[in-house]
């Protein structure tokens, strides 16, 4: 077991590393090409999709991957997928319809163009299919299926960006058409992929409805939550600051993230193997691996300290120099979401996740709150500070809730 987790780390962390390549080797692109309003308007499109995003996913991929080893028959299993999938896509029609009536209200909201709020829904949909692909993938083990799919369109999203963005010289419409040009086209990839392994064969069918929008809508405050926590940094700093800090603010959110690049590699390869030790009651093998990962997280983190210097001087453009001082507490974040990790698989493994959702929307509103109180005292590093109070909170809150529940569930 030990073997089977190790090669999939290396092969997921491989993966997300040369996934991880296209963003920074286009930092230096962005920062030298674009301003620092036009970086902050970039995050702050990504980060508009990320929160519409468990609206219109509805946390299918989670679902798949927990049924993935409680479905016996695989017939049934296609039946839930396409189920799922049928799902996710009334979800992007009523999202749309939602933006359109609201979208001048929108624009002065969170300052974008109304050409990109327009586009909003459709951008955040396009993930939906490839994200089934790979869960199915990492649910199944199949990690080098995993590492083809998301490295080819990797490369076609560093490729069309980079000519669109320096070549053309179309800024942030160039970056954008990069992402989601790429996205669309392996959304035909995954329906092919989805055809071939007889997915489409299968008896549509939705009786599965409940139960999928039972684990999905549950988990929406706990991804909205999450989403909050991770973006709202972003809109506090352009509403107090503006976007030229949000620009600068990014940066060091990016070079700082190099730690989640590892844990959620690693938490990849963990999570198929964990629920099925689990399932087998192997506990005192998942006790002395969850060490293993802990020890991970911590050197790793340690290591991306060093590094940031060497990261700053190779990748950044010298007027985003000054996200340095957001660095260190966004890294210690992180080192704290990273041990979160592990103790949320618990929970979506019981499926206790409406606790799961009542904890982080708990921590979302207290981290709202705390950008609120510290950005007025401390100014733009104050979310940062928030971010690294509120990580730790929310590690130790799972910690404990999670260890409860397993022992009742073990008695």
């Amino acid at each position: 077991m030990l073997r089977v987790l190790g090669k999939n780390i290396v092969i997921y962390g491989g993966t997300n590393a040369i996934k991880s390549l296209v963003p920074f080797i286009m930092l230096p692109i962005l920062t030298f090409h674009i301003s620092t309003k036009e970086y902050g308007d970039l995050a702050l499109i990504e980060t508009t999709i990320l929160f519409l995003l468990p609206f219109i996913m509805l946390n299918i991929n989670g679902a798949i991957n927990v049924e993935y080893f409680k479905i016996n028959s695989q017939e049934e299993f296609k039946k839930y997928v396409l189920n799922a999938i049928f799902l996710s896509f009334l979800a992007f029609i009523a999202v749309t319809l939602i933006l359109f009536l609201f979208e001048d209200k929108l624009e002065t909201l969170i300052h974008l163009d109304k050409k990109w709020i327009e586009l909003l829904s459709f951008f955040t949909f396009l993930r939906v299919l490839t994200s089934v692909v790979l869960v199915i993938f990492q649910a199944s083990q199949r990690a080098l299926n995993f590492a083809y799919f998301s490295i080819a369109q990797t490369i076609l999203d560093f490729l069309v960006s980079y000519y669109l963005v320096v070549i053309l010289g179309y800024g942030i419409s160039g970056r954008l058409i990069g992402v989601y040009g790429a996205y669309f086209i392996f959304s035909l990839i995954a329906i092919y992929i989805l055809y071939k392994m007889d997915y489409f064969k299968v008896d549509f069918s939705l009786k599965f409805t409940k139960e999928i929008l039972a684990f999905g809508i549950s988990l929406i405050p706990h991804s909205i939550g999450g989403v909050v926590l991770a973006m709202s940094d972003r809109y506090f700093i352009s509403y107090f600051v503006g976007n030229s800090e949000v620009g600068i603010y990014s940066v060091g959110y990016q070079i700082a993230a190099v730690l989640l690049l590892v844990s959620m590699s690693v938490n990849q390869a963990w999570t198929p193997i964990f629920f099925k030790m689990m399932k087998n009651r192997d506990f005192y093998k998942i006790k002395k691996l969850k060490i293993l990962l802990f020890v991970i997280y911590s050197l790793s983190s340690i290591f991306v300290y060093f590094i940031s210097d060497f990261l700053y001087d190779i990748f950044i453009d010298k007027k985003f120099h000054n996200s340095k001082e957001y660095f260190l507490y966004l890294l210690i974040g992180f080192l704290f979401q990273s041990y979160y990790f592990l103790f949320t698989n618990y929970l979506f493994y019981y499926k206790r996740t409406k606790l799961l959702a009542l904890i982080t929307i708990s921590g979302a509103v207290f981290n709202i709150i705390l950008n609120y109180i510290l950005i007025n005292i401390y100014g733009a590093i104050g979310v940062a500070y928030a971010t690294a109070i509120t990580w730790f909170l929310y590690f130790v809150s799972v910690l404990i809730i999670a260890t409860k529940i397993d022992r009742e569930e073990r008695a």
